[in-house]
């Protein structure tokens, strides 16, 4: 006879209430004890929107209207499995239509199919046969129209897929250098795989090899490392097995989901969730189905071997049925598929594992019992934390560059808190800490702050976790950047300033000064979920999950909503984007120096979430320089030097009003100086020219031209100048190199112009030649002129 779990269900509230699953036979899990709670957990929740008084520098919640029809229809396995089957059938013709290449195949991955009818389909791709890191992309098909979201836009072609290296040296590699980041005793038991590598729009023809081991906390280590097939060198060395930090949680007592074996005894496999298996891990790595004779599981204690047990099965339930009751997903996977929880798990036969992880390879989380091996690493917002990572891999995928692996860390995050507010256990007060009831670090505090990232302190590893999003952001350690995501959704649900929910008290600041309305936890979360699910992919970073999110919040609520706005303010607030100020949103006008004599061409753009057109005026400009009323334009030629208080003011139509006020300033370019002192963006690996205008003395230049240059770039050595001169000539100002890192070039160079005349438009032209195994961002031209 089977058992299924079964749970009272949460109070009504600003938090969405879980449905409660139908049960065949209840069974009785013992109570876990449990350490004790914050002074301020015990507190009722107040009964305003979002659970809490709120206080200083609060916003009114928004309440965050759905549209008609809005959000993702429940699909059965039988459904989803024929939408697959019929993208895999239509995959050739999808791919012709896409415009890919004759060597490139679809295959299908995931699909979603919305409540209007709407399908998207993730496929991964190939070339030539060989799998394609980084080639993902996502159709969306909604009736006649369709859009694409790629990973990467860049045309996939190699000139050859006969690799330069072998396997066999690739592995050799690889091992190596799995070993210099940690990996011990590390073995490739399978050969590497041809690949093709495009996470950084550049495609390369590559080997990956899989190293497994054991990383240095103890956890099992799944190191990918992805080697350049043409010359050697080190694509990527990541590791796959997602591990977060934590002790033990004591749920209370909780019904679980068993077994009834032929032999009258019970087995902790979850017939209503997958067949979830629970197994322990002490006997071997692997784990041994745990079994009982009166299917009552442990006793509250650590140094009972099934209190662990219980934990993680509840764990993995709940998350299990959040994501069910909150998305219609069925499983990690949507298949319907359960994965299993290996308990007590050793990093070396007596050594405990002193956190937990997810692994793809097993379809698993293991969790250890701590760095003294007395403290199981079970507590529910750390197995909603890892069965995310699974969710994430089995959609977008976020891969392991730049500041995916932050975003993947912060959505396991976001999702942590969403499970633990729909479990609304008495025992874990929901809140927007990670492992708030251990003590990791021996402080009694927990280990993640949502509403103020930086509070944790540098962590045991080093890293300390990131209020705002920086430039630096793509290089940092990934639990370090997931700061920035946590504290995005955290203003998302709940906004900004002092406030008290369940008893907890926050004071969320933000990047800007400006306050931010949260949409409530539920509906914040589904915006993340649709934004993972549909519209972000394997190369996803902050700037991408904003676009996203706000693509799921204009399916939701539309573009027009307050819950849109909201989803725009709460990502400007840790600096990633603009934020919307009486609905109009401006980018930073271009306020660099002007430049008397010189053409000006300066584009305000903004937008507004109200239907209709904006309008645009302008006072004090720079004289000689001039606004398009209905564009949004600033043309002209300035006439004369000085500092002018200029203000822009934006209007839509609805009558509402932002105003830009800064000081502009234009300078002096005249004589035998001239200057653009215009930022231009240098594109990777492409090229930008920047013109300027010689009005002085007709004749010859001469041939000791002086040509300064101010420009930024991490790799600014690596950029090639030429100055192209009125008529057409092009003088060599800066080869490649010397190949040193260099982020900024300020420099005067001297060349023989005694051959081309002066009078009309010269051209600086910066080349970026940064070799293409890099993933750069773009530099910027800064300002240049010639001294005549």
């Amino acid at each position: 006879m089977n058992s299924s779990s079964n749970r009272a269900a949460s109070p009504q509230g600003s938090h969405r209430p879980r449905r409660r699953l139908a049960a065949t036979v209840v069974i009785t899990a013992a109570a876990l004890a449990f350490s004790a709670l914050p002074a301020s957990a015990g507190a009722a929740p107040t009964s305003d929107a979002s659970g809490g008084t709120r206080k200083v520098g609060a916003l009114p919640q928004i309440k965050a209207t759905a549209r008609p029809g809005a959000g993702s229809a429940h699909l059965s396995p039988t459904q989803r499995r024929r939408l697959l089957d019929q993208a895999t059938n239509a995959a050739p013709d999808t791919a012709h239509s896409l415009n890919l290449g004759p060597h490139e195949k679809l295959i299908p991955k995931d699909v979603i199919q919305d409540a209007d009818g709407t399908v998207h389909t993730r496929y991964e791709r190939t070339y030539a046969g060989l799998p394609v890191i980084g080639g993902d992309l996502v159709v969306h098909q909604r009736h006649d129209a369709r859009t694409v979201t790629y990973a990467s836009k860049a045309k996939l072609a190699l000139p050859t897929t006969k690799a330069k290296v072998s396997a066999d040296d690739a592995k050799k590699s690889a091992l190596s250098k799995a070993a210099a980041k940690g990996t011990r005793r590390g073995d490739a038991h399978t050969a590497p795989r041809q690949v093709v590598w495009m996470m950084n729009d550049k495609p390369q023809l590559a080997w990956e090899t899989v190293v497994t081991g054991v990383q240095q906390d103890g956890s099992p280590s799944e190191r990918h490392v992805v080697t350049d097939a043409a010359g050697g060198a080190t694509l990527e060395n990541s590791e796959h097995v997602e591990s977060a930090q934590g002790n033990s949680l004591y749920s209370g007592q909780v019904t679980i989901g068993s077994t009834r074996q032929d032999d009258g005894t019970y087995a902790l496999i979850d017939p209503q969730h997958g067949g979830h298996r629970t197994l322990d891990s002490s006997v071997n790595s692997n784990g041994v189905l745990l079994t009982d004779d009166d299917d009552v599981w442990g006793d509250g204690t650590a140094a009972n071997p099934q209190t662990a047990a219980v934990d993680a099965a509840y764990g993995a339930q709940t998350t299990w049925d959040f994501y069910h009751d909150s998305f219609g997903r069925n499983g990690i996977a949507d298949d319907g598929r359960g994965s299993s929880s290996r308990v007590h798990y050793e990093s070396v036969k007596g050594v405990p594992l002193a956190n937990a992880n997810w692994q793809d390879g097993c379809f698993c989380m293991s969790y250890g019992d701590g760095a003294d091996g007395q403290h199981p690493v079970t507590s529910l917002d750390i197995a909603a934390h890892e069965m995310t990572h699974g969710v994430t891999s089995a959609t977008a995928g976020l891969g392991n560059n730049g500041e995916s692996p932050g975003l993947n860390e912060a959505i396991s995050d976001m999702m942590a808190a969403a499970v633990e507010f729909y479990a609304d256990n008495p025992n874990d007060v929901p809140d927007y800490t990670m492992a708030e009831l251990d003590d990791l670090h021996g402080d009694g505090k927990p280990i993640r702050y949502m509403d103020l990232p930086s509070k944790a302190g540098i962590s045991s590893v080093g890293y300390a976790p990131l209020d705002y999003w920086t430039p630096e952001a793509k290089w940092d350690e990934a639990h370090m950047v997931a700061g920035v995501g946590d504290h995005f959704f955290y203003l998302l649900a709940e906004g900004s300033g002092q406030k008290t929910i369940n008893g907890v008290d926050y004071d969320s600041p933000t990047y800007d000064g400006l306050p931010v309305a949260g949409i409530g936890l539920a509906d914040a979360a589904d915006v993340v979920y649709r934004a993972l699910t549909v519209y972000m992919t394997s190369t996803t970073d902050y700037a991408g999950a904003r676009t996203a999110t706000l693509q799921a919040a204009t399916d939701l609520y539309g573009a027009d909503s307050d819950a849109y706005e909201a989803v725009a303010n709460a990502w400007a607030a840790v600096n990633v984007g603009i934020r919307f100020v009486n609905h109009i949103a401006v980018e930073p006008p271009p306020t660099e120096p002007v430049a008397v004599g010189q053409p000006v061409s300066r584009q305000i753009t903004a937008s507004s979430s109200r239907p209709g057109a904006l309008t645009y005026s302008a006072k004090s400009l720079p004289r000689g320089l001039s606004i398009d009323h209905s564009t949004g334009l600033i043309t002209g030629t300035p006439d004369k030097a000085g500092d002018y208080s200029s203000v822009i003011v934006i209007t839509d139509a609805a009558g509402d009003t932002r105003n830009l006020s800064f000081t502009w300033t234009a300078v002096e370019s005249g004589g035998h100086f001239f200057v653009n002192p215009t930022t231009y963006v240098i594109p990777k690996w492409g090229v930008v020219e920047s013109p300027l205008v010689y009005q002085g003395k007709p004749g010859n230049a001469p041939s000791d031209l002086k040509v300064t240059v101010d420009l930024d770039h991490q790799f600014s050595n690596a950029m090639v100048i030429d100055l192209i001169a009125p008529d057409g000539t092009v003088i060599h100002v800066k080869p490649w190199g010397p190949w040193v890192i260099t982020p900024e070039l300020h420099e005067t160079y001297t060349v023989d112009a005694s051959a081309v005349t002066t009078v009309g438009t010269w051209k600086l032209r910066v080349t970026d030649g940064t070799p293409g195994i890099f993933s750069l961002d773009p530099g910027h031209l800064q300002r240049w002129s010639l001294t005549f």
